[in-house]
């Protein structure tokens, strides 16, 4: 008998979340650094929504490899060997997916100064109910969304910080953020403040 969809309050479904708590759970059986990104990371900060994916930062190496296969095996999962690998070695992104359930994880393998300081100034924090795990911290998070939304991604990102900074306004350090964003993220961020201040 397939779970229910029940929703949780924060916008995951029951079956979701059995996902995100397996996905933990194995990458810390195998103690892979990784930090929880994307809509899942977000939620943690500002306000709830639907989401089937997971979003994972993880350190690795071309030796890490045969470690994640055994943590992913077939059939369960799939796992394209040369898609993973090129990625890691250009320090960029493959996905692991879930047949019986359609969901899947990416994974971003961490290369440029953002993405290893969400691994390194990861924060443990409570996901969903009864599920903790490694986040980013809100100020990475803020900073890659600023530019996914620069390279034309959705204004979905620029929802999600405005979410964030309007209920974890205690928790981020904006300076850190205009630190690390530079002058043209900067601006966007601003407008971001400014509308977030109004709402």
């Amino acid at each position: 008998m397939r779970p229910s969809l029940r929703q949780f309050p924060n916008g995951c479904s029951v079956r979701a979340s059995e996902f995100l708590s397996d996905i933990v759970r194995r990458l810390e059986s195998a103690e892979f650094e990784y930090a929880l990104v994307g809509s899942i990371a977000t939620m943690s900060y500002g306000e709830p929504r639907a989401t089937l994916d997971v979003d994972v930062v993880i350190a690795m190496t071309t030796s890490d490899f045969e470690d994640l296969q055994e943590l992913f095996p077939a059939p369960e999962f799939y796992l394209s060997p040369d898609a993973a690998r090129e990625a890691v070695r250009s320090k960029e992104q493959f996905n692991v997916i879930h047949p019986g359930s359609g969901m899947k994880v990416d994974f971003f393998v961490s290369g440029d100064a953002v993405e290893a300081s969400q691994i390194r100034r990861r924060l443990r924090r409570l996901i969903l109910p009864g599920i903790e795990g490694w986040c980013s911290p809100p100020e990475e998070l803020i900073v890659k969304k600023l530019s996914y939304y620069q390279q034309g991604a959705s204004d979905k990102h620029l929802r999600d910080i405005a979410s964030m900074i309007r209920i974890s306004p205690h928790e981020i350090d904006v300076g850190r953020v205009r630190e690390m964003a530079g002058e043209e993220l900067g601006a966007i961020l601003d407008g971001v403040l400014e509308a977030a201040e109004d709402d």
